[in-house]
């Protein structure tokens, strides 16, 4: 019994031990936490511009930017800038953030050049001193380049010369900064294609003759001013043109249309129009299904009262999507009373029935935008069917209209609205901050008398003392317009 007694005695001395071993270590690994970096009383350096990585997001809201981890460090000083036009950079956010940590995101804009500046900082408590230099990275989120095409060129010469080959991926012609363009015939657009100038200095077209014929693909012009002045063409000319002859590679839906699907827009951007005489674009009566057609950041001039058709006519095709957004449309002469802004002959979005989409329906979508004597006395719109359906949307905000359309004088008068209504409200439609102006007074009906007029009570009714200074540029001294940001962006004092 003794034995077994000095034996669990024992045993009990050696738990203790064990134990106070374990707590020892323990205590001795807590001690541990304490962490030092290997890189102390050291000169620190910049992340190098070929680990700094840039990622788009899958929606292009934004961008992330990603760096490797410097040693010692006491973080990082981040800048972003625009540098489109590198004499003039524009900053992104906030200029010389102290960033604790190895990313960063910023706010993306399409076809932007950016400079990225990272300089790591010093950490005081290592005696690590910051680096002597701020690396620098650019980054751009252009479409690379297919060809450059010099100044001087004739485009329909080099087109006839040099064919768009037909490719599965998204093509890029270069036009030179500054650079001066003739265009004296049509132009076969087969692929997907973006023909674009530089951001901050336009190419600049005169056309003669021609239109970019397009047989059912995406197609974007950017940054370009195309004079129309000199142009002999016939009427049935357009800038866009679609082809009498769609791709037959392209499969046609049931109901005969070609579809060119909405990840593939035909797009017109930040473009100067002037001297428009016929069509801007025009579907040559074939049925095509246009998935999203887009102008942005444009001038529109028409310089015509005799054209009779629509400016944006379907003549038998369709358009599930249009958006016209941060644009001015304008005649310099009182237009032609069929010369309306947009005409759609048939259908609806749902009728196209595309393979590989769904297209219940469609949508228009008018947005800061100016219009200005633009298709005065004719309909603003005009369809049989499209637009008008229940589930379409009609959305028109902040946009100052002057002499436009029809003058809606008395309530309940047709006007640039109610025509994009249709006269009914099927379609959801969403207003605000639209200024309206006839003939030097507000005219009543746009927003009284029907329930299809500019139903969202928010409106401004005075005048916005819009006046045109020649060469497609205006000057708007509206207060109340100044104040709601209404119309046209670039016509803001501002800007």
């Amino acid at each position: 019994m003794k034995m077994r007694s000095k034996f669990r005695t024992l045993l009990s001395l050696v738990c203790i031990a064990v134990a106070l071993s374990i707590t020892s270590c323990i205590d001795g690994f807590k001690d541990n936490l304490t962490w030092a970096p290997s890189v102390q009383n050291a000169q620190l350096e910049s992340p190098a511009a070929d680990q700094i990585t840039v990622t788009p997001s899958a929606d292009g809201s934004k961008l992330t930017f990603k760096w490797p981890v410097v040693y010692g460090a006491g973080g990082y000083q981040f800048s972003l800038y625009i540098v489109d036009d590198p004499t003039k950079p524009v900053l992104v956010g906030t200029e010389n953030e102290v960033v604790d940590g190895t990313s960063v995101e910023r706010p993306m804009q399409e076809d932007t050049r950016y400079k990225v500046v990272i300089k790591t900082l010093g950490n005081a408590k290592y005696n690590n001193t910051e680096a002597t230099t701020a690396t620098e990275k650019l980054y751009d989120n252009l479409l690379a380049i297919t060809a450059t095409i010099p100044s001087g060129t004739n485009l329909t010469d080099y087109f006839t010369a040099n064919p768009i080959p037909a490719s599965t991926t998204e093509l890029c012609y270069q036009l030179e900064p500054n650079g001066n363009y003739t265009m004296s015939g049509d132009i076969a657009i087969g692929s997907q294609v973006t023909i674009r100038g530089d951001k901050v200095n336009h190419a600049k077209i005169a056309m003669t003759n021609g239109s970019f014929v397009n047989n059912g693909v995406g197609f974007k012009m950017k940054f370009m001013d195309i004079d129309y002045s000199g142009f002999a063409g016939a009427n049935t000319s357009s800038i866009i043109l679609m082809s009498a002859t769609p791709n037959p590679a392209i499969t046609l839906t049931s109901t005969g249309y070609t579809v060119v699907p909405t990840t593939a827009p035909i797009a017109i951007q930040s473009c100067k129009i002037t001297g428009l005489k016929y069509y801007l674009f025009y579907d040559n009566s074939k049925k095509y299904g246009i998935g999203s057609f887009l102008i942005k950041d444009c001038i529109i001039g028409q310089n015509t009262n005799s054209f009779g058709f629509a400016t944006i006519r379907f003549g038998a095709g369709m358009v599930k999507d249009m958006t016209i957004t941060n644009s001015t449309f304008y005649n310099e002469v009182v237009a032609n009373s069929s010369n309306r802004i947009c005409q759609i002959s048939s259908g609806n979005a749902g009728s196209v029935k595309p393979l590989t989409e769904t297209w219940a329906n469609g949508s228009v979508t008018i947005t800061h935008s100016t219009f200005y004597h633009c298709s005065e006395g004719a309909q603003s719109f005009n369809s049989n069917g499209a637009m008008g359906q229940v589930g379409d949307k009609i959305t028109i905000q902040k946009c100052v209209i002057v002499n436009s359309a029809e003058n809606a004088a008395t309530s309940g008068s047709n006007g640039f609205v109610r025509r994009f209504r249709r006269g009914n409200t099927n379609a959801t439609f969403t207003g605000g901050g639209n200024s309206y102006w006839y003939n030097g007074a507000f005219p009543i009906g746009e927003v009284q008398g029907t329930t299809s007029c500019d139903t969202s009570g928010d409106y401004i009714d005075s005048d916005p003392q819009l006046t045109y200074q020649g060469n497609g540029v205006f000057k708007m001294e509206g207060a109340t317009q100044i104040a709601k940001g209404s119309g046209d962006p670039r016509w803001l004092p501002s800007n």
